[in-house]
């Protein structure tokens, strides 16, 4: 049976939070915990007797919300000043606002713009407002919403510019005639059938204005070309470039984000029945050749998305993921695909987590990693992960992989393979234990003949077990 999921943000202000049960928290918010960061990561607040200590708390809305919906009623005006700071201090809220400072708080918290921090008494009740801050949703947004309000640019002498950074780019041809082809009295509109994907004229020029600078450095013998760098040259500021923008940038280009240009934020790469909305610019994993990849930490909380797939099938390695979505059509046209990456990153597992309850299955490297990664995968989502193409019967055909220092890798293999085996799921543990005794360890790359194949068939029985309820065994 497929399922469809209706649009709302992909992953909210409350994911990885913990709802407080607060006295006095308006109608369509909740209240949630404020994670306490230790070493570099988040946690949540405890006493040392592990028990949840709360003195503030973040107010959230009850239900998804759309991408971007103002609170009806509000004027352009307090809408420019609630998107021209990431954080508001209560005592200017209230110089803002006056009595209707509160109401217009919860308005704007019920629509997801922003997340209110309020103390919280001793009898776990809502105190005194302390501040808000813009949502992750609306602060990726706030530069082109307040552009788009603002309309205070000289059209034509702003698609002038734009014509001639295109000029001396012969790759870019196509776009600056359709920029050309624009009414001289048009407002600041993006030209039809724009390569770009937008809709928000400041995604259009940022987008064009990369893509000129990118093609320039390669002109120039650049092969590796970084984030910052590019948002530096072409649009002087190596932090101010938006998820939407690079989104469109891609697009304008013609090649995959990670591919143009070296960052740290890892893509998400997915293939198969999803598609979503990052502002203004579309992406669908359907149709996408060979696949579409949108920077993780851009997606987890911004990403609006609709999906109909049946299941969703992890892939560790990246061309193992390449040659999936390329040979095998019929099955990223009923399961959605997604590059795992070796070890679940936090994105991953909200993505799955969201998608669920559809099956989910997991095709690793038949190795004590490979295990682990499918059981720890299992255990952070808290529902069973399949191992598909992932027996002993796989991995007794070989080849083996080459070690650097064989016998103290495969020493390593085998310990950890043996503590897996005590605890994996059934369909892993004849692998594992045949790991524990030889310490081999066999990569995907080398299935491509035998397993990729037989993929399609090997997961129809999952499909079979959401339908009916039944159990089966891979």
């Amino acid at each position: 049976m497929q399922q469809e999921l209706g649009q709302g943000l992909l992953f909210g202000e409350a994911y990885g939070r913990v709802t407080v049960a607060v006295e006095g928290v308006p109608p369509g918010l909740r209240a949630v915990t404020i994670p306490v960061r230790r070493d570099g990561q988040e946690h949540l607040p405890r006493n040392r007797r592990g028990r949840l200590r709360v003195h503030e708390v973040d107010l959230v809305p009850t239900a998804p919300v759309p991408l971007f919906d103002p609170p009806a009623g509000m004027t352009d005006a307090d809408l420019l000043w609630v998107l021209g700071a990431h954080r508001r201090e209560w005592p200017s809220i209230v110089r803002r606002f006056g009595p209707t400072a509160t109401q217009i708080t919860a308005d704007l918290a019920r629509c997801g713009a922003v997340v209110p921090r309020h103390e919280v008494d001793e009898l776990l009740s809502l105190g005194a407002p302390l501040r808000w801050r813009l949502s992750q949703s609306w602060s990726q947004q706030a530069l082109e919403r307040s552009a788009e309000l603002r309309g205070d640019r000289e059209p034509q002498r702003a698609r002038a510019i734009l014509l001639a950074l295109m000029e001396p780019v012969d790759q870019l041809a196509g776009e600056r005639e359709l920029l050309a082809r624009v009414a001289p009295e048009a407002g600041l509109v993006v030209p039809n059938a724009s390569r770009t994907g937008t809709r928000a004229w400041s995604v259009y020029d940022a987008a064009v204005r990369t893509a000129a600078t990118w093609w320039g450095l390669r002109t120039q013998g650049e092969t590796e070309i970084s984030l910052k760098q590019l948002a530096a040259t072409a649009l002087n500021d190596s932090k101010g470039w938006t998820t939407q923008q690079q989104a469109a940038f891609a697009n304008l280009i013609g090649t995959e984000f990670e591919d143009a240009v070296r960052e740290e934020d890892t893509d998400l790469r997915v293939k198969g029945p999803l598609s979503w909305r990052i502002g203004d610019v579309a992406a669908d994993a359907r149709i996408a050749q060979p696949w579409v990849g949108v920077p993780s930490q851009g997606l987890r909380l911004v990403g609006e998305a609709v999906c109909d797939a049946r299941g969703v099938l992890v892939i560790e390695n990246s061309d193992t993921f390449g040659q999936v979505c390329r040979r095998l059509p019929e099955l990223t046209s009923r399961w959605l695909c997604v590059w795992g990456s070796g070890y679940a990153r936090d994105q991953l597992v909200a993505l799955l987590d969201w998608l669920a309850p559809r099956p989910i299955a997991a095709w690793c490297d038949l190795d004590a990693d490979g295990i682990a990664i499918v059981d720890n995968l299992a255990r952070r989502l808290g529902t069973p992960v399949h191992a598909v193409a992932m027996d002993a019967a796989h991995w007794h055909q070989g080849p083996y992989r080459k070690r650097d220092t064989p016998e103290k890798d495969k020493a390593r293999d085998r310990k950890l393979a043996a503590e897996l085996a005590e605890r994996v799921a059934p369909d892993l543990r004849d692998l594992a234990l045949a790991i524990s005794h030889s310490g081999e360890s066999r990569e995907q790359e080398t299935m491509y003949t035998d397993a990729l194949p037989q993929l399609p068939a090997l997961l129809e029985p999952l499909l079979h077990e959401a339908t009916t309820g039944a159990r089966v065994s891979l």
